[in-house]
């Protein structure tokens, strides 16, 4: 639902309504990419949301000059929507997220229900909420992709010395010389059979440390699919939600 907000000088800025069923409060997030959104929960009554708006007048007005002011506004504005759904299909999960918004500077974040996350604290703290989100996230592919590479090992008879998660920009695995095997955490946002073929990769390099042809060879043997899944993977980036690539 698009709208508009008047300004002062007899300007306007449109704005976005999203009904969310996750959020217990009208939330406002604007950035220079996506403008401003309301957020407001279900149920919640519409026509409520202009008097809301005109009490932020001065906090709307204030970003606006900000994004007038260029590269600038980049730093200090974040360029992302925090996400009332994760979706992560390499380990078949959806997560709702809630924000709870408490008398706080400090974020943190629990799950108390399967498939529900709550960030509670000072919410309205987008970078700290986003970061807060992202250790999340290293968690779970701590939890997860850790122990399907362990699984994958024991079923193929490779070894490895230790995996570790990391936030790679370019690569979604690597595997060192001493057998320690790093996985990027974004891996949870792609399909499951697209991240197999990245973990079997990753324990091929265990035994061939180059892309040799005993390298292809061997993973052939373990993943038949794996060199049409490696042309999949190259478009697999746009799969990664903004708000966790946008840094």
């Amino acid at each position: 639902m698009d709208k508009n907000l008047p300004l002062q000088k007899g300007s306007f800025v449109d704005y976005r309504v999203r009904v969310s069923s996750r959020t217990r409060h009208v939330r406002l997030q604007i950035s220079p990419q996506e403008g401003l959104t309301v957020v407001a929960p279900r149920f919640f009554d519409l026509a409520r949301i202009p008097a809301l708006l005109e009490k932020k007048r001065d906090w709307i007005e204030s970003h606006l000059r900000r994004f007038a002011d260029g590269p600038r506004v980049r730093k200090t504005v974040p360029a992302f929507i925090l996400p009332d759904v994760i979706e992560l299909p390499a380990l078949g999960e959806s997560w709702q997220v809630c924000y709870s918004p408490m008398n706080t500077a400090c974020v943190g974040i629990f799950s108390e229900a399967p498939g529900v996350l709550t960030v509670y604290g000072a919410v309205h703290r987008q970078l700290v909420c986003r970061e807060v989100l992202i250790n999340w996230l290293r968690r779970r592919a701590r939890e997860g992709l850790c122990a399907w590479l362990s699984t994958l090992a024991a079923e193929h008879g490779f070894a490895f010395r230790e995996s570790v998660v990391r936030g790679q920009k370019a690569r979604w695995g690597s595997c060192s010389s001493k057998g320690t095997i790093s996985l990027n955490y974004k891996l949870l946002f792609l399909e499951r059979e697209w991240v197999r073929c990245v973990l079997l990769h990753e324990l091929c390099h265990t035994v061939f440390m180059d892309h040799s042809p005993n390298f292809h060879a061997l993973l052939d043997r373990v993943e038949p699919k794996c060199p049409q899944l490696d042309k999949e993977l190259r478009k697999a980036r746009k799969l990664v939600p903004t708000w966790v690539e946008n840094n």
